[in-house]
């Protein structure tokens, strides 16, 4: 089959042939029609992958063939699934109450194990969620990173009448714009330095989006009239701290943002607006089945939020343009 892999001179990547995979016990041989690329496969490429690694965990595709127990625990050839990519023991408690992101012997797909940066990959049986026809095209790619956004929503607290701040544009930013314009709220302000990010939380259906380095009266504005949720998706040093600034008395700042260095935070400001800091990483079951219903409904406003795709040919070099810091929409890898 024909992957991308990363070479020994991180974060560059190479276009490979590689030995088809075979499904092991309890898992399937997923055939990859869709797998997006995340903020965190630019910080893993950079940082920790090991030469030789696909990466791509936002995985969808169609069952191609099945290992030994896969039938038992619901996977079907000729299916098309999104796929949660966790690994974990299956029996641990941890995977009994279906966070095997907790698990001991977790492996994610595209770090411990290959991901979708290529033609075939293998992932668990039941870790698998059937797509409905309505679920079409790109839009079957992204059910990992709106279970994400989703994922923090709720640990949010969202509800209609809450104002709401999201810090960074990229796609887990706009993802969550997505499911708070669901739920109702009215008042959405976007921050993010880049133009074309702004521009496009605006066609989105944020209600404000600032330039957080470039305009510092409407940061002002922001800060007086603080938010009642908070979303950090910039995932940089000194991002939870300004969250908590832009936070109103009793609100809550929600850190989705993956940041890999130290930060600093000033206490006394949580202490004095009374906040919860809460964190969301992966998600529950739940998340990608009401992603996937809201998606099949089209209850979600996405029209412009993918803003490439781009064949395993090419994915090197966009790649590259990712790690250098191009902005926009999604990027989505249609093998």
């Amino acid at each position: 089959m024909r992957a991308v892999a990363m070479t020994d001179q991180r974060p560059v990547l190479e276009l490979v042939e590689l030995p088809d995979p075979e499904p092991g016990e309890g898992e399937a041989l997923i055939r990859v029609t869709g797998c997006g690329i995340c903020g965190s496969d630019l910080h893993v490429a950079s940082a920790v992958a090991a030469p030789g690694m696909v990466l791509g965990h936002e995985i969808a595709g169609v069952v191609e063939a099945l290992g030994p127990g896969a039938a038992e625990l619901g996977a079907k050839v000729g299916e098309t699934v999104a796929v949660r990519p966790f690994a974990g023991c299956g029996h641990c408690p941890s995977c009994s109450r279906g966070r095997a992101d907790h698990c001991d012997e977790f492996q994610l797909l595209g770090l411990a194990r290959p991901g979708g940066f290529a033609e075939l990959t293998t992932a668990r049986a039941g870790e698998l969620f059937r797509l409905p026809a309505a679920v079409t095209g790109v839009e079957q790619a992204l059910v990992e990173p709106l279970a994400v956004a989703h994922r923090a929503v709720v640990r949010g607290g969202v509800r209609p009448t809450d104002s709401v701040a999201i810090l960074g544009a990229g796609p887990i930013g706009q993802a969550v714009l997505a499911w708070v314009r669901q739920l109702g709220v009215e008042r959405i302000v976007v921050t993010d330095p880049a133009p074309a990010r702004r521009r496009l939380a605006l066609d989105l259906g944020a209600t404000a989006a600032i330039d957080p380095i470039g305009d510092e009266l409407g940061m002002l504005e922001l800060a007086l009239s603080g938010a009642d949720v908070v979303f950090e998706c910039a995932g940089r040093p000194g991002m939870v701290n300004q969250a908590m600034d832009l936070a109103a008395v009793d609100g809550r700042v929600v850190v989705v943002g993956v940041c890999l260095s130290d930060d600093v935070t000033f206490p006394y400001t949580g202490l004095r607006k009374e906040l919860d800091v809460r964190y969301a990483l992966y998600y529950e079951r739940a998340d990608f089945t009401d992603t996937i219903d809201a998606l099949s409904a089209h209850r979600l406003r996405l029209d412009g939020y993918v803003g490439d795709t781009v064949e395993l040919a090419d994915l090197p070099a966009r790649f590259a343009e990712l790690v250098a810091g191009a902005d926009g929409g999604k990027v989505v890898l249609t093998p």
